[in-house]
């Protein structure tokens, strides 16, 4: 296949390329690195487009703004990707002013005919870009993205390397690049043709970032409780067999608290459905206000909630109910003018050795049950059971009892 036939089988996938990118971003709007990959991708297909046209159109357009789309391109690449394994606001506004200045730069030194070191000015931004994209996409921690963030990576990798090679083969001129054929030198091309499969590769991953990123918004959606945005049910089964078998074998506590609200129907009767809604909303909130990053809050009935604390005894996990409780208890809803008020029971028990899910469950309802029973708004905490140490049989020898209550040595 010859660099003419490559280029249009590029410049053609990057079409459909572009056309799925901006597909998927319209389909989940919330996807905003999906954007900026498709953004990247338009431009990489109009610099493509120009790089096609040399020879029929002015040099200017052929490689000066099919330079600067490209910089422009791996600047949208990299919010993209950096979107998808950071997800914080960028700050660094400084790298973006550097790469502005070098575009602008690069202008003179193209219309100067400066070409041995016009080409090492526009890639200096590209390499920057990858090599800290592909430093960020191997340290990410996200399990979702494992395996496509270490491929992509691999790809700037090489991406950078051909890149590399590219400027040096135009610093020591010895490539097409000071010529009116740059495609007469064999290294300048198959280097390029390198970088065009690498590209290529790299539009696979985005489109499998996106995807990866949706298939998770569906999941997360599925396993929420639309009114509140606690866990629903099916979920917290999931989450708790897991958690169960990780903390059984990293010896770590695990705490669940079965949660219900002191009589709800009082406050549906009272302020309707509407005012019970805001009820369970502000209740959730509270929670999650709580929460640390492991900790989990479920929603399995109708005022019927459960926490999930790894790494809590039954101690640390009272402690927590019970600022709950008490948080609950002061807070004033208001709603349609008036203002709600309400209270919540717990029942508290931890994980014991050969535990199921099912059982934690059932001893903590019966445990809240029995704080419903004692007059509401109280947490119960199960009264585990005490170990003692199994008596050890000490036999000391050479010492005798003599009639008078002292002791004598036999040795």
């Amino acid at each position: 296949m010859d660099y003419t036939t490559s280029h249009i089988f590029f410049l053609v996938s990057l079409g459909l390329f572009t056309v799925v990118l901006f597909s998927l971003a319209l389909v989940d709007r919330s996807v905003i690195g999906a954007r900026w990959l498709a953004a990247a991708t338009l431009l990489d297909f109009t610099k493509t487009t120009l790089q096609g046209m040399n020879g029929y159109a002015p040099r200017f357009v052929t490689v000066l703004i099919a330079n600067e789309l490209n910089i422009l391109s791996f600047v949208m690449m990299f919010m993209g990707l950096r979107w998808f394994i950071v997800r914080r606001p960028f700050r660094h506004w400084t790298a973006l002013v550097s790469i502005g200045v070098v575009m602008v730069i690069y202008l003179p030194m193209f219309l100067n005919r400066m070409r041995l070191w016009s080409f090492s000015v526009a890639s200096l931004p590209v390499l920057g870009m990858c090599i800290v994209m592909a430093w960020t996409l191997f340290r990410q921690k996200d399990e979702r993205f494992a395996i496509p963030a270490r491929i992509t990576a691999t790809l700037l990798t090489i991406h950078t390397a051909a890149l590399a090679y590219r400027s040096v083969l135009s610093w020591r001129g010895l490539s097409g690049a000071s010529t009116a054929s740059p495609w007469s030198d064999p290294q300048w091309m198959y280097s390029m043709l390198a970088i065009m499969l690498v590209s290529y590769c790299l539009l696979l991953m985005y489109v499998l970032f996106t995807v990866i990123e949706m298939h998770s918004s569906v999941a997360h959606a599925a396993g929420v409780d639309a009114l509140t945005g606690a866990v629903n049910r099916r979920a917290l089964m999931e989450h708790a067999t897991r958690e169960l078998v990780r903390c059984d074998r990293l010896g770590r506590s695990l705490a669940i608290v079965a949660m219900d609200l002191d009589n709800f129907k009082r406050v549906n009767d009272t302020h309707g459905h509407g005012g019970g809604d805001v009820a369970l909303c502000a209740f959730v909130d509270l929670v999650k206000e709580r929460l640390g990053p492991d900790d989990l809050i479920a929603r399995i009935g109708g005022e019927e909630f459960v926490l999930m604390l790894p790494g809590m005894d039954a101690v640390d996990a009272t402690l927590v109910a019970e600022e709950l409780r008490y948080g609950l208890e002061q807070m004033r809803i208001h709603y349609d003018g008036k203002m709600i008020f309400t209270t919540v029971s717990a029942g508290i028990t931890e994980m014991q050795p050969g535990d199921s899910w099912t059982a934690m469950l059932k001893r903590a309802d019966s445990l809240l049950y029995q704080a419903k029973s004692e007059g509401r708004n109280r947490v119960v905490m199960e009264e585990l059971p005490v170990h003692y140490p199994k008596p050890v049989l000490v036999e000391r020898f050479g010492v005798q009892r003599v009639p008078s209550g002292r002791t004598a040595n036999t040795g």
